[in-house]
């Protein structure tokens, strides 16, 4: 599924969902969309929050910067 799609589960048994991300370049300004949003509207629009994968981000950031940027 790409950034900032929403999405809903709905079952008609008592389950446990279990979701994961993934992070890619090819989809990194839409993530960052949808980061600016998460901050804005806070948990109108997430049911969690994801500490860890600001590190990630950032990192990955860092390396599209020094590639685009300080290489050219």
């Amino acid at each position: 599924m790409k950034p900032n799609t929403p999405h809903a589960i709905f079952t008609t048994e008592h389950s446990i969902a279990l979701g994961s991300h993934f992070y890619s370049f090819s989809n990194i300004q839409q993530t960052f969309f949808g980061l600016v949003h998460v901050f804005v509207m806070d948990s109108l629009i997430t049911n969690t929050e994801h500490p860890n994968t600001n590190v990630l981000l950032f990192r990955m950031l860092q390396y599209v910067y020094k590639f685009y940027v300080q290489y050219n």
